[in-house]
């Protein structure tokens, strides 16, 4: 039983360190120097937690972080600094709980513990990139007391109760490696549309007419094509790179895809996005009977909204800051498709604009 306890304690470490390090590393220390818990024998090792020299810098760097988390975008950074630091220091408490230990049982409870403290810090720091997404700080201040909160109630778990404590972190754990794809999806585009948004100049620009859109697809978007139209049966109007956004009413469709939104000669009516290998190609159809088109601009894109209000049905398309030239283009072709259901329209037909109106973020 000592054992499980010890176990279930040095993943309780590991998994609050990847939250927040310096905090983990201050209350537990402050809760033996001020004795607000009596450490069992197999715990004896801990109490350097509570020497003066380790409160005062853990208190130190944990006064830094607090602020540092709160602010957009330095939170951020300051993960990007706390990538190796968090996991050396999960590894170095966990291994500090157990003791004096078989050497190669010492080396897998690191590399165990590290893996633990990573895919926290992963969480966190993927989190916080999807929240900087919005400029205002309120979301950012938040998260970071919620993670706080965390740290401090999971540390008096883990002394009370520590195999419920463990309990907890390894559904912790296998909740974040479930979410995992969806949350490097997200961090992906958002540093993809954080670079365009700093390379995109003031103003509107790069506005494009109709004809100038582009047609590209490759090799894997062609296949994909001809198996859902036949071999030889697609002649693309245009194929414009986005990222998926949020789909409600629509299966399939996953968030924060890469991919090409396209149109095709022989399917007036409907347009389609294409994303994906060869071998696992995504391939959505989008109807756009009843559909209204819409522009909003937001911190980090430009989305393009499709809405039907009759199922409701909406799905927006991503394009990078400094492209709302390119999605009011779309627009106008979308209505042109809309307006000619029977017909396959010219590629070079450039419609009238239909004056839609831009809603701020």
């Amino acid at each position: 039983m000592e054992v499980l306890d010890q176990l279930a304690v040095a993943l309780g470490f590991a998994t609050l360190a990847g939250l927040n390090l310096y905090l983990t590393v201050l209350v537990t220390g402050m809760a033996i120097r001020f004795h607000w818990i009596d450490l069992l024998p197999q715990f004896e090792s801990l109490e350097v937690l509570g020497q003066p020299a380790v409160l005062i810098v853990a208190g130190v760097l944990f006064l830094l972080e607090f602020f540092a988390d709160k602010i957009p975008w330095v939170d951020s950074l300051w993960d990007v600094i706390h990538t190796l630091i968090r996991p050396v220091g999960g590894s170095l408490l966990a291994l500090q709980t157990l003791g004096d230990m078989n050497p190669a049982f010492e080396v897998c409870l690191a590399l165990v513990a590290g893996s633990a403290t990573l895919v926290t810090h992963g969480f966190k720091a993927s989190t916080r990139l999807a929240i900087n997404a919005s400029p205002e700080p309120a979301t950012n201040i938040v998260a970071s007391v919620t993670e706080d909160a965390a740290v401090v109630g999971g540390s008096l778990l883990m002394w009370t109760s520590p195999l419920v404590a463990g309990i907890l972190c390894l559904f912790f754990l296998a909740g974040i490696l479930y979410f995992t794809p969806r949350l490097f999806r997200r961090i992906k585009a958002n540093l993809w549309l954080l670079y365009r948004k700093l390379r995109a100049p003031a103003g509107n620009n790069h506005l494009r007419d109709s004809d100038s859109l582009p047609t590209g697809l490759s090799s894997a978007e062609n296949l994909a094509l001809d198996a859902e139209l036949g071999p030889g049966g697609s002649q693309p109007l245009w194929a414009v790179p986005c990222i998926a956004g949020r789909a409600r009413g629509l299966r399939g469709l996953l968030p924060n895809l890469f991919g090409k939104l396209t149109a095709d000669k022989t399917r007036p009516g409907e347009i389609r996005f294409i994303s994906g290998s060869v071998h696992r190609p995504v391939m959505i159809t989008l109807p756009l009977d009843g559909c209204s088109f819409s522009h909003q601009r937001r911190f980090l894109s430009e989305d393009l909204v499709l809405e039907r209000q009759g199922d409701r049905f909406k799905v927006v398309f991503r394009f990078g800051r400094g492209e709302d030239g390119l999605v009011d283009s779309l627009i106008r072709e979308l209505e042109s498709l809309q307006r000619v259901p029977g017909e396959p329209p010219a590629a070079s037909a450039t419609p009238e604009p239909a004056g839609e109106a831009v809603s701020p973020a």
